[in-house]
């Protein structure tokens, strides 16, 4: 019986099977090159490795620096009558008053009576205190006569050791409760303190600003300002320049009293003469005028 099924030319399967890669090469290719022109990835995974998305050049002038203080944003204060100098930030107020200096964010905080807001002031105590913790409780006590001791100790400040307190307060003007940090230290047998107060809520806020100010604080030369100096003594009254006048021939007493409107009788006893008549030409007479 013959076989149902041929035998198979081994050179022809060899043929189709090489065909058949090849016609399925040639798809991969256009595959490719078709996916290459319209920018498809159709689905490749690891595309975006291969071709990342093109970032923005970072420029190094754009990333802050942490730490490093913006020049621009501080003010430098220095005093030579008090001895000190110190840098605050910009937009802040300041005012000096006689042997202190003060520094707050508005006009109202630079108000010692009532400080509204956040305030910071170093000064010389007027009545000359020099014993540090003398002056620190003479501080606090200036500040608030009733107050809560929240801590005590030591900083040191511009080179100097300072005795200091952290005290709270209720404030009867506005109603708050204020936190402070009141210090003093002394320098060339010169006290020196320091206030720096806020309200409770706003504390946290202030603190760093306070402290960047502590910081910056430092003694420049011996103070030229003392408190004997505070209160300047009077000026002395000048003494006035007396107004002589010198007798003319034909004119009298009268006449010259009359012309700078004073009495005879003032002008007589003012020059000592005891008889008009006897006027002589050329003599000096001083004029009693009245002063403010």
């Amino acid at each position: 019986m013959a076989s149902r099924y041929r035998k198979v030319n081994p050179s022809m399967g060899s043929l189709a099977l090489v065909t058949t890669l090849v016609i399925i090469t040639f798809v991969m290719i256009g595959f490719v090159t078709l996916s290459v022109i319209t920018g498809n990835n159709f689905g490749v995974a690891g595309s975006s490795l291969n071709h990342p998305t093109p970032r923005r050049a970072i420029n190094n002038s754009e990333i802050p620096i942490m730490g490093t203080p913006d020049p621009s944003a501080i003010i430098p204060f220095k005093s030579v009558a008090l001895g000190f100098g110190l840098e605050y930030p910009k937009g802040w107020q300041k005012n000096e008053q006689n042997l202190q200096v003060i520094f707050a964010p508005s006009v109202s905080g630079l108000d010692l009576n009532h400080v509204q807001s956040g305030a910071i002031w170093f000064g010389i105590p007027a009545d000359n205190t020099v014993d540090p913790l003398d002056l620190l409780v003479r501080t606090q006590m200036s500040l608030t006569p009733n107050s809560e001791l929240l801590e005590s100790g030591s900083m040191v400040i511009g080179g100097e050791t300072w005795y200091s307190i952290k005290i709270s307060y209720e404030d009867a003007q506005s109603d708050r409760t204020m936190v402070a940090i009141v210090a003093a230290t002394t320098k060339n047998e010169v006290g020196y303190f320091l206030t720096a107060v806020s309200p409770s809520q706003e504390w946290d806020q202030f603190q760093p600003v306070f402290q960047t100010i502590l910081e910056s604080f430092h003694f420049t030369t011996e103070a030229v300002l003392r408190p004997t100096d505070a209160t300047p003594p009077p000026t002395p009254t000048p003494t006035p320049t007396p107004v002589v006048h010198i007798v003319q021939s034909g004119e009298t007493l009268s006449h010259i009293a009359g012309r700078y409107g004073v009495t005879i009788e003032a002008l007589s006893i003012k020059n000592g003469i005891d008889d008009p008549r006897r006027l002589q030409t050329g003599a000096r007479l001083v004029i009693p005028l009245k002063r403010n």
